[in-house]
């Protein structure tokens, strides 16, 4: 086996680029009245990766395209085609008009998300080359990825060789990505969502620091919380989690932010306003790292009663611990535990209430920030595509 890339030579305006591949794990295929690369759609279902390239889909039937509906919700589907009848230039409405339902009928059957949550869909209007692929084996032949070619002699190799599937997706695939016009200009739909996770992630780690401090009371009296003074149960896993959470949640905030910009491409008055709000944000994350680090929150969460009576009795008790008065010295220092305990709860109760504080300010400016991505257009057809 051999990679071999060739040069890029650039003539008279134009990039000349041919990149190779030496295989000798391949089959060829020779196929009439049925596909070629039948052995690939065999393989959707299980497949982590999708990988079409074709000059055109079929009109009419829609079994292919349904055939990568069927992958798993975690596979990557990745469609190039050309668009048939679509020119630069058109001579009369009549070829303009065929233009434009041929370009309507593509973009109604290769909606990215009617195929898949990780589908990219792209049209090269210049792609001739054909290649069905999953992440374990490739059909490269003159085949479209239509059910016509079917009726047709075609031709055609396919390999299973791992590194012949890895160059297409490092070498080649890349390469026509970059020329191509995607779907979507832009898509913020996975922003969105990621931003909600976030959120809610942030919503979590507050509860659960909360329900670390405080008790619920429920009785014949009614139902509310209290704050727990006679257990250290505020843990440095949570207080550090906590941290993580909060500097993952401004980092997809951060591309919140970008989003906003780009739609309303870097409209002054409107980046201004999310600038403000971003900053907002990372000054009250700012915060909650700053009270992270107070002593108070920190000899409380790192405070162990059990290990505190162990040495206790290890050191103080020692002489006096003898088998008949062992009770005795672990309840004095069970006591002076408790009395510890008593004075780390009750000196930071200002300080967590105020992360906890903090916290829901947070929430509260994310979920504003939110909003403002949300009530805009977070996808937009490329308008390069259509051009009749």
């Amino acid at each position: 086996m051999d990679f071999q890339k060739v040069r890029q030579i650039k003539r008279k305006g134009a990039i000349i680029v041919k990149k190779e591949f030496l295989t000798s794990n391949a089959k060829f295929v020779y196929s009439k009245n049925e596909l070629g690369y039948q052995e690939v759609l065999d393989r959707f279902k299980d497949a982590k990766q999708i990988t079409i390239i074709t000059f055109n889909i079929s009109e009419k039937q829609n079994t292919l395209v349904n055939a990568l509906k069927k992958a798993g919700d975690s596979c990557i589907i990745n469609v190039i085609t050309n668009i048939p009848n679509r020119w630069e230039t058109y001579y009369g409405d009549a070829f303009r008009d065929k233009a434009r339902k041929k370009i309507n009928l593509y973009m109604t059957k290769l909606m990215p998300e009617s195929l898949g949550a990780k589908t990219a869909v792209f049209f090269d209007f210049s792609n001739h080359g054909k290649i069905i692929m999953t992440d374990s084996i490739v059909y490269v032949g003159s085949a479209n990825y239509s059910e016509e070619s079917a009726n047709n002699t075609e031709f055609g190799f396919l390999s299973e060789d791992k590194e012949l599937i890895e160059f297409i997706n490092m070498d080649v695939l890349p390469d026509i990505q970059s020329l191509a016009i995607p779907y979507y200009e832009y898509d913020y739909t996975a922003v969105l969502l990621e931003a909600n996770v976030a959120l809610a992630a942030v919503y979590n780690i507050k509860n659960e620091l909360f329900e670390e401090v405080y008790r619920l009371h429920d009785d014949i009296d009614g139902e509310w919380y209290y704050y727990e003074y006679n257990e250290a149960s505020l843990t440095v896993f949570t207080l550090d989690k906590t941290l993580q959470i909060i500097d993952e949640a401004c980092n997809v905030a951060r591309d919140v932010y970008d989003a906003i910009d780009v739609i309303t491409n870097g409209d002054e008055d409107e980046t201004t306003n999310a600038n403000d709000e971003y900053d907002e944000i990372l000054a009250v994350a700012s915060h909650i790292e700053e009270i992270r680090s107070y002593d108070t929150l920190i000899e409380l969460s790192e405070f162990d009663s059990g290990e505190f009576v162990n040495q206790q009795l290890q050191k103080e008790y020692a002489m006096e611990a003898y088998e008949e008065n062992l009770e005795n010295c672990i309840n004095s220092a069970s006591e002076d535990a408790q009395n510890i305990v008593l004075d780390l709860t009750q000196t930071a109760k200002d300080d967590i209430d105020k992360l906890l504080s903090e916290l829901q300010e947070y929430c509260d400016k994310y979920a504003n920030f939110i909003d403002n991505l949300r009530a805009r257009e977070i996808k937009k057809i490329s308008p390069k595509i259509d051009n009749t």
